[in-house]
């Protein structure tokens, strides 16, 4: 679960209230660093953002206790989460001691109402020197947190392989609600409650399939001698 949570939360620092083309500050002021940081990264400007960090720069996220080390493993973050259109509003001013700036927002997005909530709340701390920053650190609130994953909790009880088409099962669980449904080893899923795979982001598949606990999710199956696909309800379980 903790993958899922962290393909969900690792993208909510990268937000800003600001909406303008971001530019690269001319200021070192340390607000000044984190706040074009925040706008250029909410606006899909990765390379100022890439500017603006260290090469040995930490992201940390609490829970689920996320560690990112480098620009290069940051970087892959930030692009692998660009398409998912979130959108904030700051609900406290930047707070500067020091090298040290911090805020919080009230973010939403596509994933987080995938998983049926309109926005969590998140508080994120920079520490910046000489112009750069090398330390984030990501909380989002406990309450907020929660709710994530209760609305996560919920599998289907298979092992999976991403295939061109979808996502083909490798391997039952024990007790699996799939296999139980008629899900059947070498299946491909290739759509989630009418949504197809070649529409979907990365990672999408995965958030649409988890939900909660006891409720039902359909699944488009293809099967190897069966021409036609297969639509196949299944009824999520806590693992």
């Amino acid at each position: 679960m903790k993958k899922v949570l962290v393909s969900l939360l690792v993208i909510v620092l990268f937000l800003t209230s600001c909406t303008q083309v971001a530019d690269t500050p001319t200021s070192t002021e340390p607000e000044a660093i984190a706040e074009a940081f925040l706008q250029a990264s909410s606006n899909g400007d990765i390379d100022i953002c890439l500017g603006l960090l260290s090469d040995d720069v930490l992201f940390r996220q609490d829970p689920p206790g996320v560690r990112i080390e480098g620009k290069a493993e940051l970087e892959a973050s930030l692009r692998d989460n660009t398409a998912w259109h979130h959108q904030h509003s700051l609900t406290s001013p930047f707070s500067v001691d020091g090298d040290k700036v911090a805020c919080s927002a009230k973010v939403s997005g596509d994933d987080f109402r995938i998983i049926g909530i309109e926005h969590i709340n998140i508080s994120y701390e920079f520490l910046i020197c000489d112009g750069k920053i090398y330390s984030i650190m990501a909380v989002p609130s406990s309450e907020d947190w929660a709710k994530i994953v209760e609305l996560t909790n919920g599998r289907i009880g298979v092992t999976i392989e991403f295939v061109e088409q979808g996502i083909k099962v490798k391997e039952f669980a024990q007790d699996s609600p799939a296999e139980e449904a008629g899900i059947e080893l070498g299946d491909v899923i290739t759509a989630v409650d009418g949504v197809s795979f070649s529409e979907m982001r990365e990672g999408e598949i995965i958030l649409r399939i988890h939900g909660p606990a006891g409720s039902k999710v359909l699944l488009t199956i293809i099967r190897e001698g069966v021409a036609a696909p297969i639509d196949i309800e299944v009824t999520r379980v806590r693992y």
